[in-house]
C-alpha cells in the first residue's frame, strides 16, 4: 500500500513541470511582445500604440511573477495536509492506547471485589503456564528435585494428569541428556512459545536462557529470533488485512487492524490509515442498515444491543448522535417485551 503522505506527490511533480512550461512560454511571450511593440514604435513614429502595448507587457510580467508563486501555495497546502494526515493517525493510535488502558481498568475493578478462591479459578491457566516455566527452569538447573516437586503440585492440585506425565519423562530424559540435547529441548520449547505470538513470554523465557547459557551461541541468537517471528507474524498479517480489504470482509478487516496495531510504527499506521478509515466507515454504514432493519420489523431488543454498539464504537459520528435521540423509545419497547425481572 502506498504511503498517506506521498499520495499527492504526482500533484507536486504535475505542477512543477506546469510552472516550467508556463514560465517558458510567458517569457518567449514576452519577449515576442516587447520586440512586437518596438518595431510597431518604430515603423509608424506614432504614440498610439504604447497604451497597449505596455498593457500586455504588464500582465505577462504579473503572470510571470504570479506562476511560481501559486506553485508555492499549493506545495504549502500539500505540506499542511501531509502534517495534519500524521497528526491524525498519531491521535488515532493514543486514542487505541486509552482505550486498551480503560479496558485493562475495567478488568482489574471486576476482579478485585471476588474472593481468593474466585480468583484462582480465573487465573488458573496463568498459573498452570507459570509453574510449566518454573520446572523448565528447574530442568535447564538440573535441580531435578525441585522439578518433581513442581510436577506433583502440577498433578494433584491442578489436576494436569497428561501434562504431569509429559513432564516427568522429560525429567527422566533430561537426566541422561547432554548440554547440547538440554539446549535443544529448550530452544524447541521456545519455539512453541514464539509460534504462540506470545511475545512477553518468549522475551522471558530468551532472558532466562541466556542467563543460565551466557556462551552459548545458539542461545545468543534467541531475541533475534523473536524479532525475526514478530516481523513474519506482521507481515503475514498485513498480507491477511489485503486479502480482507479485496473480498470487503469488513468484520476481518478490523479483527485484522486490531491485530496489527501494536506492530505498526507511525509510518505503517499513517500508510493504513485511509483504508482503515473506509473499513470503519462500511462498518458504520452496516450497522446502519442493520439497526434500521430491526426498528423496521419492531425487535426492539436487538435495535437497542445494535444502537449501543454504533454509540460505543462510533461516538462523534453523525448516526450515533441519531441513534441516541431514539434510545430512550426503542428501550422502554424492549422493556414492555422482555419486562425487568421482580427484585
Amino acid at each position: 500500500m502506498s504511503d498517506q503522505n506521498g499520495r499527492f506527490a504526482w500533484v507536486r511533480s504535475l505542477l512543477r513541470v506546469w510552472v516550467y512550461v508556463a514560465e517558458a512560454c510567458l517569457v518567449a511571450t514576452w519577449v515576442a511582445t516587447l520586440a512586437w511593440g518596438l518595431a510597431s514604435i518604430s515603423r509608424s513614429h506614432a504614440m498610439g500604440v504604447v497604451a497597449p502595448f505596455i498593457i500586455a507587457l504588464a500582465f505577462e510580467t504579473v503572470a510571470l511573477v504570479w506562476a511560481p508563486i501559486a506553485y508555492g501555495v499549493v506545495s504549502a497546502i500539500l505540506e499542511t495536509n501531509e502534517a495534519c494526515n500524521e497528526i491524525s493517525g498519531r491521535l488515532t493510535r493514543t486514542e487505541t492506547l486509552l482505550d486498551n488502558a480503560a479496558a485493562s481498568l475495567k478488568t482489574m475493578a471486576d476482579v478485585a471485589p471476588l474472593s481468593d478462591k474466585a480468583k484462582s479459578t480465573l487465573y488458573r491457566e496463568r498459573e498452570i503456564e507459570a509453574l510449566g516455566e518454573m520446572i523448565q527452569h528447574h530442568l535447564m538447573l538440573q535441580d531435578y528435585d525441585a522439578a518433581s516437586t513442581l510436577i506433583t503440585l502440577m498433578d494433584r492440585d491442578f489436576g494436569h494428569h497428561e501434562q504431569a506425565r509429559r513432564l516427568r519423562q522429560e525429567v527422566a530424559a533430561s537426566r541422561k541428556a547432554t548440554m547440547d540435547e538440554k539446549v535443544e529441548t529448550s530452544i524447541g520449547h521456545f519455539q512453541e512459545i514464539l509460534d504462540l505470538h506470545d511475545w512477553v513470554r518468549a522475551n522471558r523465557e530468551a532472558q532466562r536462557m541466556m542467563n543460565l547459557m551466557p556462551n552459548n551461541n545458539r542461545v545468543a541468537q534467541l531475541l533475534a529470533m523473536i524479532k525475526a517471528a514478530q516481523l513474519a507474524h506482521k507481515r503475514q498479517l498485513l498480507q491477511s488485512y489485503g486479502e480482507a480489504i479485496r473480498k470487503n470482509d469488513v468484520d476481518r478487516s478490523i479483527e485484522l487492524l486490531h491485530q496489527l496495531d501494536p506492530y505498526l510504527t507511525p509510518q505503517e499506521a499513517a500508510a493504513l490509515q485511509e483504508s482503515a478509515r473506509d473499513v470503519f466507515r462500511a462498518k458504520l454504514q452496516n450497522l446502519g442498515f442493520q439497526f434500521t432493519m430491526c426498528v423496521t420489523d419492531q425487535r426492539w431488543a436487538e435495535a437497542v444491543a445494535t444502537g449501543e454498539e454504533i454509540i460505543h464504537n462510533y461516538p462523534n459520528s453523525r448516526m450515533a448522535q441519531e441513534v441516541r435521540e431514539k434510545m430512550e423509545l426503542l428501550k422502554s419497547r424492549a422493556s414492555i417485551i422482555f419486562p425487568a425481572p421482580p427484585a
